[in-house]
């Protein structure tokens, strides 16, 4: 049904309204007790959910009392909790019809128009609620939203301008016919808009932002920068201005304008959390570190509770971990794990946290710390394989080879289409074989989780070539399994002096010294316990080939850099070779 119609045939009393809505009444007027029953058990089945029993005590209600405004609008609330807006809309008329003056069945009418798309309508009884209502703007707002959704903006502005006259300058109404002219492509009158209020209102940073954005968007930067200076100049402490700022030196190309302006809405502690990470990010990227290290302090004081800053200080940290010396590193790393840790007694539930976390405990070898963290991951996300591979990796390191073989079995269990996981995990099970003294079934899944062909498996040949030579089993089969990788080791997390290293020893214990010596040679070590590594064997390969001179100068080399192995000393002191 037309609203205009509606309008035709009842005529809306609004001026005698009071302040406050009108309370719905219920049907106690009624005398038949089975009616009242019926309406009291309908309101009963709709609070306890049972929306369409319901309904059909609403219903019976009016059967015998069909023009019962009450029933007629709980039977319209009970259909909008069903999802049914025409028949909500029909019967919040019918409310209406029967009780001409209730400002509330009016209201829930008008909502009920917008949300069912008829926006003019909606916007017409919006209209006449504000005329009522002077003092609640919330309905001249729904009004104007509703013509302008229509496209009706004559119409908008007119409402607009009844709620200047009764509230006078109105930041909402300002913005919103801004906004209505330039969508018209009325860009003088928009302009308009915003400095009347302006001049009326100098401090308003909103109205300022907008002129900003205005002229940003009509390629006025001179324009533009003369409202953003003047906006901060007003409120120092106003981050968003900083902001914008920031953005129209880096569009530019002002980058050190651009950071002073980023690290200032940083100061300033009154932007969003997004907003500080971007800003934070951009003095990270440009390197400036000082401002850096106090924004810092800025973002744990600013944010103590947010899981998001939380993991911008532990990304942060960790790549610092990842620049610096061995000292400094690990200082890094534990910043980047508390930091990590408090994010996730924050928010428990996220499991790239916990992951983070994880990552962290193993590059920083804390293995105890990894199982524990992995079996608190593991409990919280049970189908995640990725935990199940760090607590294995954890209990391999700790010597717990049967809980670390069942973790891969667990794991395993939950993969999907994950190579390179799948991989990992197997040669874990091998780890573990390896530990448990049976190396013929390690051999076997280390080599299974090889022909994988994952990223990861020229170092997964390595670590099965290493295991191999330190319990010299099947030596020969390890030296082919390690040349098999050669070429790929840099890419895939293994050093090349490992590498050579690992060969030459291979070599060595095959008794091929010549090669051996030769690759060896190939080490260029710039580390002072690799150079050591590499003296001290080269003088044992002189040693087995009958050159004790050279020996005892490779092994002196190794003991005048800080080597003090018992060993060592012993073969210098006896000048031989000791096993």
């Amino acid at each position: 049904m037309m609203l205009y119609r509606f309008f035709l045939v009842f005529t809306v009393c609004l001026c005698g309204c009071k302040e406050s809505l009108p309370i719905v009444k219920s049907p106690i007027r009624q005398t038949s007790n089975e009616f009242i029953q019926s309406f009291h058990e309908g309101v009963r089945l709709k609070l306890k959910g049972n929306y369409y029993e319901a309904i059909d005590r609403f219903k019976a209600c009016l059967e015998k009392q069909p023009l019962d405004d009450a029933s007629h609008f709980a039977l319209a609330q009970t259909y909008l909790l069903v999802g049914n807006l025409k028949l909500a809309e029909v019967h919040t008329l019918s409310a209406l019809e029967a009780d001409k003056n209730n400002l509330f069945y009016q209201v829930e009418l008008a909502y009920m128009l917008r949300e069912n798309g008829s926006f003019d309508e909606a916007a017409e009884l919006f209209e006449l609620i504000s005329k009522s209502r002077i003092r609640n703007t919330e309905y001249y707002l729904a009004a104007i939203d509703c013509y302008k959704r229509a496209g009706n903006y004559s119409k908008a502005i007119k409402v607009i301008e009844n709620l200047e006259k009764a509230r006078g300058n109105h930041l909402e109404a300002a913005i919103r016919k801004h906004r209505i002219y330039m969508e018209m492509g009325r860009l003088k009158e928009a302009e308009k808009v915003l400095l009347v209020f302006h001049k009326a209102h100098p401090k308003n940073t909103m109205v300022l932002a907008s002129l900003v954005d205005f002229y940003v968007q009509n390629n006025d930067q001179s324009k533009a920068l003369q409202m953003l200076k003047a906006l901060v100049a007003e409120d120092p402490q106003n981050g968003m201005g900083f902001l914008m700022l920031a953005e129209y030196e880096y569009q530019q190309g002002n980058r050190k304008k651009a950071g002073d302006y980023f690290y200032k809405a940083i100061l300033s502690e009154n932007i969003t959390v997004k907003e500080t990470v971007s800003a934070f990010d951009f003095l990270v990227h440009h390197k400036e570190d000082e401002r850096v290290e106090v924004c810092l302090e800025v973002l744990q004081r600013t944010f103590p509770d947010n899981d998001t800053i939380m993991i911008v200080l532990g990304d942060y940290y960790y790549k610092q971990a990842s620049q610096n010396d061995k000292v400094s590193k690990q200082k890094a790393l534990q910043e980047s794990i508390i930091n990590y840790g408090e994010a996730l007694k924050i928010n428990p539930n996220r499991f790239d946290l916990w992951q983070k976390l994880m990552y962290m405990h193993y590059d920083a070898k804390h293995w105890e710390r990894l199982r524990s963290v992995a079996e608190a991951a593991t409990r919280n996300f049970p189908l995640k394989p990725e935990s199940y591979y760090f607590g294995s990796v954890a209990c391999n390191q700790l010597e717990k080879y049967k809980r670390a073989s069942e973790l891969v079995d667990i794991g395993l269990s939950f993969i999907i289409d994950e190579p390179i996981l799948e991989s990992d995990l197997l040669g874990q099970r091998g780890e573990a074989f390896f530990g448990m003294g049976m190396p013929e079934q390690a051999m076997v899944y280390y080599l299974e989780a090889i022909d994988l062909k994952a990223p990861t498996a020229a170092y997964l040949s390595f670590n099965l070539c290493m295991n191999m030579y330190q319990r010299r089993f099947k030596l020969e089969e390890a030296l082919l399994l390690l040349e098999a990788s050669e070429g790929f080791e840099q890419l895939h997390g293994v050093e090349d002096d490992s590498f050579y290293l690992l060969k030459a020893d291979l070599l060595f214990d095959l008794e091929r010294y010549d090669e051996a010596f030769y690759i060896l040679n190939k080490i260029d070590a710039e580390e002072t316990n690799m150079i050591i590594e590499v003296l001290i064997r080269k003088g044992d390969v002189c040693a087995k080939l009958m050159q004790h001179e050279k020996a005892l100068h490779y092994w002196r080399q190794a003991r005048q850099l800080g080597c003090e192995a018992r060993k060592l000393i012993e073969k210098i002191e006896r000048g031989r070779y000791v096993e």
